[in-house]
């Protein structure tokens, strides 16, 4: 069986010199580039070449002003901004879930949910010693001797 010789060399194509052929630079087709990696925290479906790092997470608005939302409710006893702190965190606790990584904020989130909850029961105690001491006042003065 007689074979053909072969040759190491890489055929050229009219876009490229010839390997032995003196070029100002070298042949780009030549070198062999790294496939881009998916890092192990970054959304599925996207690759980071290798040079590049990931984008940063970024805070979750939602997260943000439900934990404000809170605690200005606690401080100032508003039930409504207590009701949307409950909203907005369950939202942003939301958001954080489905985002896989690229959103941070579970902690401000809960610290919403907490304080808005903590706010409405602060109200409804204040509430109701409102309403015993009314009560109490009006049995009190029933009392006097006319």
């Amino acid at each position: 069986m007689a074979s053909e010789p072969t040759s190491s060399a890489a055929p050229s194509s009219p876009s490229s010199p010839a390997p032995d052929a003196t070029a100002p630079y070298p042949n780009p087709n030549a070198y062999a580039y790294p496939e881009p990696y998916q890092y192990p925290y970054a959304t599925p479906g996207y690759y980071y070449p290798w040079m590049y790092a990931p984008p940063a997470p970024r805070l979750g608005t939602w997260a943000l002003v439900s934990m404000i939302c809170g605690a200005v409710s606690i401080a100032t006893f508003q039930s409504v901004l207590a009701i949307l702190a409950i909203i907005f965190g369950f939202i942003g606790l939301n958001e954080v879930k489905k985002s896989q990584g690229a959103v941070e904020g579970r902690g401000f989130a809960i610290a919403g949910i907490v304080t808005g909850f903590i706010s409405i029961g602060l109200t409804l105690i204040f509430i109701a010693l409102y309403i015993l001491y009314f009560v109490f006042l009006f049995s009190a003065l029933n009392t006097l001797p006319d």
